[in-house]
């Protein structure tokens, strides 16, 4: 998949913004921090994901003092076929979203997904080291991707976790019921099978390749394998929904005292462990991040076999923080991909990239870097 124009209306520092790209694959946008180059990958995170990948409120990706953004794109599939996509959001009279593919007005569930991404932001190089809900995101991520039922399911689930909070916060105060959990327990279980069986055969998808993966990055660990830590052990959904369910009764009373759920898919974690040790204890930074970037590949492969697309490529400052060989090694990864680079200044290995400045609210191509990257 590549996209040939992108267009922006009050998106956040972007008031009006038409930009046409080139055939090229490589699209470095530069400039100062704080000018927006964030924002354009966060418009194309919005007709991938239908929001922010930085978790921002719709609110926030309006233009300060106005009332409703649209981003639109115009696209070409790997088999040479146009699309377009659209996202309008409206804060006022009323919150409401609208999405639109070739000009026509969609379904959330038909218009997620249409246009693959594989996002890589600074935060992501310290993955196994960060809080557990980044990993969980990145899973989430992909699968929100391929597959429509995932995305709902995810949404029924943390919807009903703040419901079930505010039943369990009644119960401590002596205004709720204990018998009026079975309902929210019930739902948390179903979907909470689904996100866990789809989150354990993502993983198992991925496993088959990382130890090769690692090895062309110059890793050559003994059986590097992932590991998924939950509560469930099961391995078929009405299994795991039965344990989910036996465990949220189990833990009942720590959770009326604690006002919030204690299990389940959002308290989940994984990671990789080489010969029985976890990554973080004994690999070094540098090798942590070559981990990194073999998942990123991994991801990127796993999302081009699914959607039968190659994902566009979102890379958010992370040239700054990899070292040459960890660049090039990006580079040749999704050298046959659309992939769109911020930076504040032009890293050596970007040799036949279309370098873009970026001002406050403005993108314009710049030959004068462009002649001094191949120089």
């Amino acid at each position: 998949m590549r996209i040939n124009r992108l267009q922006l209306e009050q998106f956040r520092s972007y008031r009006k913004l038409d930009w046409e790209l080139p055939e090229a694959s490589i699209h470095l946008l530069l400039g100062r921090n704080g000018v927006g180059k964030t924002n354009i990958l966060e418009a194309i995170g919005v007709l991938s994901e239908g929001g922010s990948f930085l978790g921002r409120d719709e609110e926030e990706l309006v233009t300060w003092g106005e009332h409703y953004y649209r981003v639109r794109a115009q696209m070409i599939s790997d088999a040479q076929e146009e699309n377009v996509l659209e996202a309008v959001s409206e804060r006022s009279p009323r919150t409401r979203r609208a999405f639109f593919v070739r000009d026509v007005r969609a379904s959330a569930k038909e218009f997620f997904g249409i246009l693959p991404t594989v996002i890589f932001l600074p935060q992501d190089l310290d993955l196994f080291t960060g809080p557990p809900a980044y990993r969980r995101r990145l899973l989430d991520r992909a699968l929100q991707q391929v597959t429509s039922q995932y995305r709902l399911s995810l949404e029924t689930y943390q919807k009903t976790l703040k419901q079930r909070a505010a039943l369990l916060r009644h119960i401590a105060q002596g205004t709720g019921r204990r018998e009026d959990l079975m309902l929210w327990n019930a739902i948390l279980a179903k979907e909470g099978a689904t996100i866990t069986l789809r989150r354990l055969e993502l993983l198992e998808v991925l496993q088959c390749t990382l130890s090769e993966e690692l090895h062309r990055l110059g890793e050559a660990w003994d059986q590097p394998a992932f590991q998924y830590e939950r509560t469930s052990k099961a391995r078929t959904e009405p299994e795991i929904e039965e344990e989910i369910l036996r465990e949220l009764a189990r833990i009942e009373d720590r959770d009326i005292l604690l006002q919030a759920t204690s299990t389940g898919p959002h308290r989940d974690d994984w990671g990789i462990r080489v010969s029985d040790r976890d990554l973080p204890s004994f690999a070094s930074r540098g090798q942590q991040r070559t981990a990194v970037l073999a998942l990123l590949f991994l991801l990127g492969s796993y999302l081009e076999l699914q959607r039968g697309e190659k994902p566009v490529i979102l890379l958010d400052d992370v040239f700054s923080e990899l070292d040459t060989n960890h660049q090039e090694a990006l580079l040749s990864a999704f050298g046959d991909h659309q992939v769109f680079i911020t930076a504040t200044h032009s890293p050596e290995t970007l040799q036949e990239a279309s370098v873009w400045q970026v001002e406050q609210g403005m993108v314009r191509f710049s030959p004068a870097a462009a002649i001094s990257n191949r120089a």
